[in-house]
């Protein structure tokens, strides 16, 4: 079974670190997005959705990808300032 039988997979990118730049959620970023989105929070379900919590700027940046393929369904959460960093 895919992820030991997970139906979902959580990835947290946290602010950036130059100590380690092969973390393996910057790794994914840079695969999926061609572009590193430091604190940014991406959910992957089996189901093929795509959910991102991440702030305007970066969401902003990643609006084009919503609704561009029939194999995913990409989901954006905006966090502001007001969340704090709920």
């Amino acid at each position: 079974t895919i992820w030991g039988g997970a139906k979902s997979l959580v990835l947290h990118r946290s602010n950036l670190n130059d100590d380690e730049p092969y973390l393996r959620s910057v790794v994914l970023h840079q695969w999926l997005f061609g572009y590193e989105l430091p604190d940014t929070i991406l959910l992957l379900t089996e189901d093929g959705h795509v959910w991102i919590c991440a702030t305007k700027k970066k969401c902003e940046f990643l609006q084009p990808a919503v609704d561009r393929d029939e194999d995913f369904k990409l989901h954006l959460l905006l966090r502001t300032k007001e969340d704090d960093n709920a």
